[in-house]
Parts: structure tokens; sequence; C-alpha cells
């Protein structure tokens, strides 16, 4: 299992396929767990201290001080507080917006065609110095669990369940890759929803490659979702 450390958090990369946090299936933060016991051989190669300084908060934090969350599909790096210090600071940072974080993804299609469309109307994307952002408001769906529900006409908030959130995932960079009609993205959000990169991407004509809930399996050519969380950047000192 590969893993990095800096003064104020553990990065761990999560394999595709499994839960970040407790979950119906074994998930991620259970992992790091049976790496203390040494109950899992995935996890030998971490420092059993490693993993003893982040359950020494365990009782009161279930998670091992983890900052971010990833859908079971995605894979990329989750976040581990190194002490309770810098769990409560990084909370406070997401809850003001002072936190970006990153991710790569490949999704169907010329996504640059979007900078030559008009601008949507109903809000779903805009354009600007050659980066899009994607606002088409999301909402958990009210009887598939599965899916969130993009809300692109009023007769969409009968699907809906709970509140309706408005969010922004900004692709800051891309590349179209004429030889499988792909492109690859570079993009930043900062709080961050179940299935938001992944549900805005499918609103506006480009899911992600490999996404079995948002394309149809009919025209699905990828074994897995390609997405990816590869960092996260602040300009507040910690």
């Amino acid at each position: 299992m590969q893993y990095y450390q800096d003064k104020n958090l553990y990065y761990f990369r999560k394999p595709a396929g499994i839960p970040s946090t407790f979950w119906k299936e074994k998930s991620f933060v259970e992992l790091l767990l049976d790496a203390e016991k040494g109950e899992n051989k995935e996890t030998t190669m971490i420092p059993t201290n490693i993993v003893a300084s982040l359950s020494a908060f365990f009782w009161t934090e279930k998670e091992l001080w983890l900052l971010n969350r990833l859908d079971n599909d995605t894979s990329g790096l989750l976040y581990f507080a190194k002490n309770p210090r810098v769990y409560t600071t990084f909370r406070q940072m997401q809850s003001e917006r002072q936190l970006e974080k990153w991710y790569v993804a490949e999704v169907y299609g010329d996504i640059s065609q979007l900078l030559k469309a008009p601008q949507s109307s109903k809000g779903h994307y805009s354009h600007q110095n050659g980066q899009i952002k994607i606002t088409t408001p999301l909402a958990h769906h009210r009887y598939n669990t599965d899916r969130m529900v993009t809300i692109v006409s009023p007769s969409d908030i009968k699907k809906t369940k709970w509140t309706v959130h408005h969010l922004t995932t900004t692709i800051t960079e891309f590349q179209f890759l004429p030889a499988t009609r792909t492109s690859i993205l570079l993009i930043k959000i900062h709080k961050g929803l179940r299935h938001q990169i992944r549900a805005h991407l499918a609103s506006v004509g480009h899911p992600i490659c490999g996404d079995r809930v948002y394309v149809k399996s009919s025209h699905q050519t990828y074994d897995k979702l390609q997405l990816f969380s590869v960092g996260l950047t602040t300009s507040k000192e910690i």
C-alpha cells in the first residue's frame, strides 16, 4: 500500500472498489486498523507507529482523523490529520472554501466543445479564461440511492430527497485525445458531495469513462472508473 506524509498529514492511496470509511463492506479505514494488528498483508509496508498514532484518537474520531472520502469506485489519495489541531483546522478551512481538492479524470468526448457552445442559460456551466465551471444543482435521488439527481428543469425536483446543493466543479486544464475520442481533465472542487464530479460531468454531456452509474452500459468501454484523487492545496498556513 502506498503512502506519504508531511508535517500535518498522512496520505494513503485508496484503490478502487472499496469504501473510504465504515460501510457495509470492509473499508479502507478498517484495513489500516488491521495493519496495526498485522492482520492484512496488503498493509504490511505501513509502519505500525503511523497507524498507532492515528488510532490513539480512535474513540473520539472513529475514522482515524480522515479528512476526505472518496466514492467506492474512485481511487487516489485519502488524507488523515496527524493530530486533533490539524483535523480541526482543515475542517474549518474546508467550510470557508480555503481548501482545494484536485482530481484527474478521463471523460468521453472533446470537452473543449463546451468553450465553443453558447453559455448555458440553465446554470449548467460557464467558461472563462479557458476554464470550465459546472454548477448544475445536485440532490440525493428520492428512489435510487445509487445516484444523484441533476436539477436541470422544475420536474427534476420531484425526484429529489433532502436538500438541493449548489456546488461548483472547475475544470482548470484539459487535453483531447483523438485516438480514443476522450479528454483528460484536471479538476478542482472545494467541499465536495457524493458523486459531485461524476454527476456534474455527466450533466454537461461528458461522463467519466468507466462510470457505470451515469453512463449506459451499452456505451461502456472501460472496466474501472477513470477518476483519481491527486492532491490538495491551500493558501493558508497550517
